[in-house]
């Protein structure tokens, strides 16, 4: 598998990265702290492409995730 993969899974950004040892690991958007936070809640739902999944270009990615920081700093997270 490639690696970085990136997902809007309904609107959280949820992105696949390959860790140290060249394992998969899954992180996604925290809406209370704006940061990425391990998610492997997420590995069957993106993979299988289950529900509200759309799998995005890093460019959409990056952009999403920049609105949503914004929005959180602006509630003071």
């Amino acid at each position: 598998m490639h690696l970085p993969r990136y997902f809007i899974v309904g609107a959280r950004p949820v992105k696949f990265i390959a860790t140290d040892d060249g394992g998969l690991d899954v992180v996604a958007f925290d809406w209370v702290s704006g940061r990425f936070v391990r998610a492997m809640q997420y590995l069957a739902r993106c993979s299988q492409g289950d529900g509200e999944v759309d799998e995005v270009s890093q460019a959409e990615f990056e952009a999403l995730v920049a609105r949503e920081t914004a929005a959180v700093r602006a509630r003071g997270g």
